[in-house]
């Protein structure tokens, strides 16, 4: 899967704007977190298809980076994502971004952006 990392200027409609540039494109967000720092605007999204949407962007006018992220699934209650945090850690991969996709019967979704997804992915395969 992947994460495409948003940068643009802060502004009022900014979201309003990137949503309804991926909408006409038919492409649905599946998970997007957004916060701002000064007057720069840092979005990770998620979306349905993602080289289309990064080609979309940045047509919009947007700076769009790609990067790999994981899936993974444990249980919704406390302590398992330190368990996952602490595997990673112990192997020296670094988490870049973590998000909460969904909570649903007793099970957490998230997805994490690491700095090496192929050792990440072989120790959490138990996970995806």
């Amino acid at each position: 899967m992947k994460e495409l990392l948003v940068l643009a200027r802060d502004r009022i409609g900014l979201l309003a704007d990137l949503a309804y540039m991926l909408g006409q494109a038919n492409i649905n967000i599946e998970s997007i977190s957004a916060d701002t720092l000064g007057d720069k605007a840092v979005m990770h999204i998620i979306v349905s298809d993602d080289k289309l949407g990064k080609d979309i962007l940045e047509k919009g006018g947007f700076i769009v980076m790609s990067s790999d992220a994981i899936v993974i699934k444990i249980m919704d209650r406390p302590g398992e994502l330190a368990k996952v945090a602490r595997m990673l850690a112990d192997a020296k991969i670094n988490i870049k971004n973590v998000q909460l996709l969904t909570k649903e019967n007793k099970l957490a979704l998230y997805t994490l952006r690491v700095d090496n997804v192929k050792k990440a992915s072989t120790l959490l395969k138990d996970y995806m």
